[in-house]
């Protein structure tokens, strides 16, 4: 069945990176340098089709034009409004007579009124482009050899172009180290570099050259609803900007409100910026002190040394994992926007694959540093005031995507802001469930913004879903179930017993004697009420209910984290008996008539109906209390479900990629990344099908690796959805559950071989391809060499 050598991690850790390293040596020897590059033939001429960079921080995007670069810049504190509470004192009062309005199922009344039970205002807050910096270059528009590019093992974008005999060179980066954004403007021949420098914001402000550097002071102000934005009176934040420039050769020449370069031999920009943001409840911070301080960091510092602490930086977490799934690497030859067409008119492109992967955790790196805030709908990448959703932080899916990358994709440390998040949603969200329900615990619904907003916003038929705040802490339990780090797990139990302990006060008896929660939605679906016998009791878009299956499937995850985290941390015995008893009586699971999973307590689910949220599939994926062994009915459900809900594209495809890996079905996996989500890709690789949303980045690269490694419910299960597509390949670096790090090749579909290391003590059952394998014990710093029949 199995046979398998133990070693010491600790005695043999450099011949295990020799052999590690022979293992993909051959293939990287037929793999050109640049087969982890974006490029392009020409400069972008949109915004999402600009590169990303970031250092957590600050981000920009790099269109890369010839007679003007355009850097469009972010900086992650930017948002509209201010420190305030969202709550509404007058909810409460409507509660009771909402619930009794869903109990008698006149869910269009129960509906209208819980609109009355909204924040204040009922829209939130929006993220804001920070400014824009243009490089101004003589050069006329015709141009050869032009290339535009972003090393994702770098973290380096490069433009490069010939005018005549001329080469021109321009590499840009986003350094955390030294808190900057960096570009070196080059030529091959001497005093050719010549350009005027401009520094602009979409808000009030005004530049200025102090000290020889280019100085930009702003300030947001108040602003009307707009959209789903809502209004701000007051003032807003205050934020600042200074770029400086240092010439190789030639002169350089301040203006009142520009630089000028001219015929330089070589120029290196530093940019760097700020805002008053010190927390969530204050922004009375100096951002001129800020940006002074960032700018005093570099002086100094060549740009070769700025480059090099860059790279060290970034590479050290990039480099953790590395992907070969097989492809031809003969199509890097073939500019990226180019290959995307082939795909979206359907060819296969493992290589591309490969770098759709590895673009995922280039953008974690990028966006979510530790100290920083998290990753937002688009991440930290915004080039409009009125951007779509208003760029928030939308908790009923959408951020948790962004994050099912850390943990397996070996980058845990960049799980912290959402973690530190979650921590400080405590505060308001205490605020929001004393006095939207008079409950104890804390509460937050379908969206949060930089402010920490708790209240339910928007309109009924989105916000009054109460079970945001409990699935935000399935993160805080992954984490740990990842790390087995017991100091976290004690700082983590509180915020998880606070979000327990609203839905003990909160949660209602139905008919048959089951606590469901009331009122909710099923994000973000209208089930149009109708009763047995087919009769509408609702109207479309009517979406308030009691006890969507989703809620029952959350509350069933985090009751059950609060149980075993009592009994791993020997505390809090009395409160665990009443979770207990609560986790026992949640309404259960429903399998309805066409064979699916019930969305709802009524069998209201319409098979005809390919919408785009699957809520009710949280329970397969990304939780794992639905399986094949434990729940084999609701198993199967689940699977009707997926079928009858279709495929789709953006972040609904890339839920769906991973959905489908844990059914084990590869090839269908695989048709959900192929033929609809990379056809909704930018050719930067940003998703962009119908607006801007990061998350589906995020969760193609979570979907891929879900399909090559799983590790649930004490089972590591090793390529448990390979499609056809990827019949030879490798990984290295990933990471499962339980502290373990796997590494595997394949070839013809079969695998050859596995590596596990235990960065804990524990123990495991061990599946490939979904089969049993027999279960393993190792050691802290143990490995297994594995070979698998």
């Amino acid at each position: 069945m199995k046979n398998y050598r133990s070693v010491s991690c600790r005695s043999l850790l450099l011949l295990v990176f020799f052999f590690q390293t022979l293992s993909f040596a051959q293939e990287e020897k037929k793999i050109k340098d640049n087969d982890l590059v974006l490029w392009y033939k020409q400069p972008a001429t949109e915004w999402t089709k600009a590169l990303p960079i970031g250092n957590g921080r600050l981000g920009a995007m790099v269109y890369g034009g010839i007679q003007m670069e355009h850097i469009q810049l972010n900086e992650e504190t930017l948002w509209s409004g201010g420190p305030h509470s969202y709550d509404n004192p007058n909810a409460y009062q409507h509660l009771s007579e909402v619930r009794e309005l869903l109990d008698k199922g006149e869910y269009i009344k129960a509906e209208d009124m819980a609109q009355k039970m909204l924040g204040s205002p009922i829209k939130q807050m929006a993220y804001q482009p920070f400014g824009d910096l243009f490089l101004m270059f003589p050069q006329g528009p015709k141009s050869q050899n032009y290339k535009r590019e972003l090393d994702l093992e770098t973290a380096v974008s490069k433009v490069t172009y010939n005018i005549g005999s001329t080469q021109f060179t321009r590499k840009i980066f986003a350094s955390h180290p030294d808190q900057s954004i960096v570009m070196r403007v080059e030529s091959n021949a001497k005093r050719k570099v010549t350009f005027d420098l401009l520094l602009t914001s979409p808000h009030n402000s005004v530049t200025q050259i102090k000290d020889n550097k280019l100085l930009m002071l702003g300030q947001l102000g108040a602003r009307k609803e707009r959209g789903l934005i809502g209004p701000w009176e007051g003032e807003g934040t205050k934020f600042a900007a200074k770029v400086k420039v240092l010439a190789e050769g030639g002169e350089v020449i301040y203006h009142d409100n520009k630089i000028s370069v001219r015929d330089a031999d070589a120029v290196t920009l530093v940019y760097v910026a700020a805002t008053s943001f010190e927390n969530y409840k204050d922004v009375s911070g100096d951002p001129i002190k800020k940006v002074n301080s960032y700018m005093a960091g570099v002086e100094g510092k060549s740009f070769e040394e700025l480059y090099q602490r860059h790279i060290k930086d970034y590479t050290k977490f990039f480099n953790r994992v590395a992907i070969d799934l097989g492809g031809e690497k003969n199509n890097q030859n073939i500019p990226t926007d180019k290959r995307l067409d082939q795909v979206s008119n359907g060819a296969s492109d493992p290589l591309l694959d490969e770098q759709i992967f590895q673009f995922g955790r280039y953008l974690m790196i990028a966006g979510s540093r530790s100290g920083t805030q998290p990753l937002n709908l688009q991440g930290i990448w915004n080039g409009t005031i009125n951007p779509p959703w208003s760029s928030k932080y939308t908790i009923n899916i959408n951020i948790q995507m962004n994050y099912w990358v850390a943990e397996v994709c070996n980058l845990s440390e960049f799980h912290e802001p959402f973690l530190h998040m979650v921590d400080e949603l405590q505060e308001p969200g205490k605020s929001t469930a004393k006095t939207h329900y008079k409950a104890d615990g804390w509460v937050t619904h379908h969206n949060t913004d930089l402010w920490r907003g708790t209240a339910p916003v928007d309109g009924a038929q989105w916000g009054m879903w109460p079970t945001g705040g409990a699935w935000l802490c399935q993160h805080l339990w992954e984490h740990y179930l990842y790390t087995g780090d017991v100091e976290f797990l004690k700082k983590a139990y509180p915020i998880m017993k606070g979000a327990a302990a609203f839905f003990l006060d909160t949660l209602i008896e139905n008919e048959d004697g089951y606590l469901i929660t009331s009122p909710s939605i099923s994000p973000e679906h209208s089930h149009g009420g109708t009763t047995k016998d087919g009769l509408s009791i609702g109207r479309d878009g009517t979406s308030l209910c009691a006890g969507p299956t989703m809620d029952t499937q959350i509350l069933n995850d985090l009751f059950s984290n609060i149980i075993l985290a009592s009994d791993i941390l020997g505390i809090d015995k009395k409160f665990k008996k009443q979770v207990v008893k609560t986790r026992a009586r949640l309404v259960p699971m429903k399998i309805g008539r066409h064979g699916q999973l019930q969305e709802w307590q009524e069998d209201w689910d319409n098979p005809n109906n390919p919408h785009s949220h699957v809520s009710h599939l949280y329970g397969l994926f990304p939780s794992s209390q639905i399986n094949s062994k434990d729940t084999p009915k609701l198993f199967d459900a689940a699977r009707v479900s997926l079928i009858q809900r279709g495929f789709d594209d953006g972040w609904p495809g890339a839920w769906r990629i991973c959905l489908w890996a844990r059914i084990g079905e590869g090839n269908n996996a695989y048709k959900s990344l192929n033929k609809y989500v990379i056809p909704g890709l930018s050719e930067s690789l940003l998703n962009s099908g119908r607006v801007f949303q990061i998350d589906a980045n995020f969760g193609a690269t979570a979907g891929i690796a879900e399909m090559l490694l799983q590790s649930h419910n004490g089972e590591i299960n090793l390529l448990p959805a390979l499609p056809d597509a990827w019949a030879d390949g490798s990984i290295k670096g990933l990471r499962a559950r339980g502290g373990f790090e796997v590494d595997m090749e394949w070839k013809d579909g079969a695998l050859v071989k596995a590596t596990i290391c235990a960065n804990q003590k524990g123990t495991f059952r061990l599946a490939y391809q979904g089969k049993s394998k027999g279960k393993i014990s190792l050691k802290k710093g143990e490995i297994k060499e594995l070979t698998i029949k």
